[in-house]
């Protein structure tokens, strides 16, 4: 009875209007910290997850969404819409980078949107790094989610994720994506096994939430151990494996990687992603292409290998060019426009 009656002292005379300031996030928050810094001697991933649920729950601006885009308006405000949808009544912000024309949100859509304008030759991951340097400093998010602009979300979608992380513990949720006819199009994967660290099979959570090693980038709820281990997007590379990337790397740190049962979206699949590879094109132009940000950049190809390869780094690195060697020698254009 002593303790009990020593912890309400402390609790009223730190916080004595605590009762009219229920809907104050921080005030709140400086709640948490005392009560278990008194009580749980520092263990400050406790203070994390109480103070995470109470954020997202009680509706305050606690979702950072970040978002890239290039001259496609019409899909990025449908997506923005469907945002809207997924996470019904949640503040939340979208940091959105913009490497083509001057867009305005329309204002009937309610949302914040914090505007990046970036060079016109960015590619999708140095975008999306630009979006997260607004995650810098702001301790007010909890959360951050990665959303392509032409994927459409479907109703509490993102709520459904946030709540397999609660209930799961897990660390980053994946959401799987599908296409017209029903398949997967984006979503997570596994390695092969151990002895080919970078050779990975895709999986497709239907009725239960799978573990995976990495993920594909075009819906994902990253939590407060991924961001505060990792952060919200890794620096360094261009357009493709940044995604591959920050699995690996969240994998490797000892995160918890869930794909979500289900789809949470729709999105068709980008079929030009690496055009370097694709027999349709001459090969004096799939030449070119190699060193671009869709082919296989040297300098990010070997640093992926060599950070995720392990001890067969090296023969990674070379092996990605000696099968560009070979599909560049032995596939003959396959289309006359090309």
């Amino acid at each position: 009875m002593k303790d009990s009656s020593r912890r309400h002292r402390i609790i009223n005379n730190q916080f004595p209007t605590m009762g009219a300031c229920r809907n104050d996030c921080h005030y709140f928050l400086d709640f948490i910290k005392i009560l278990c810094r008194r009580s749980l001697k520092n263990r400050y991933f406790l203070i994390e997850a109480c103070a995470d649920l109470y954020h997202w729950d009680m509706g305050c601006p606690r979702l950072l969404v970040l978002m890239s885009t290039h001259n496609r308006p019409v899909e990025l405000f449908a997506s923005l819409s469907y945002l809207c949808d997924s996470v019904p009544t949640r503040g939340f912000l979208v940091s959105l980078t913009n490497s083509g024309e001057q867009i305005e949100i329309p204002t009937d859509l309610g949302i914040e949107v914090s505007i990046k304008i970036v060079p016109q030759n960015y590619f999708w991951a140095e975008a999306m790094y630009s979006a997260s340097l607004l995650f810098e400093g702001a301790d007010e998010f909890t959360h951050v989610l990665w959303l392509n602009d032409d994927v459409t979300l479907f109703p509490n979608s993102i709520n459904d994720l946030h709540d397999l992380m609660r209930s799961t513990g897990a660390d980053i949720v994946v959401g799987q994506t599908s296409s017209e006819d029903g398949q997967v199009t984006y979503g997570g994967f596994v390695r092969h096994s151990a002895l080919k660290p970078l050779h990975f099979r895709r999986i497709f959570a239907q009725d239960q939430p799978l573990s995976a090693d990495t993920f594909n980038g075009n819906v994902v709820l990253l939590g407060v151990r991924a961001l505060s281990r990792i952060g919200p997007f890794l620096p360094g590379y261009k357009h493709y494996l940044a995604d591959i990337a920050y699995g690996l790397e969240a994998t490797n740190q000892g995160l918890k990687i869930l794909v979500a049962p289900g789809f949470s979206g729709a999105c068709e699949p980008n079929l030009s992603v690496n055009p370097s590879l694709d027999t349709r094109v001459t090969r004096i132009k799939r030449l070119q292409m190699i060193n671009e940000p869709q082919g296989i950049p040297f300098r990010q190809q070997w640093l992926f290998s060599l950070r995720y390869g392990g001890a067969l780094g090296i023969l990674y690195y070379f092996a990605a060019y000696l099968r560009f060697s070979l599909t560049l020698m032995f596939y003959k254009k396959t289309s006359p426009d090309c």
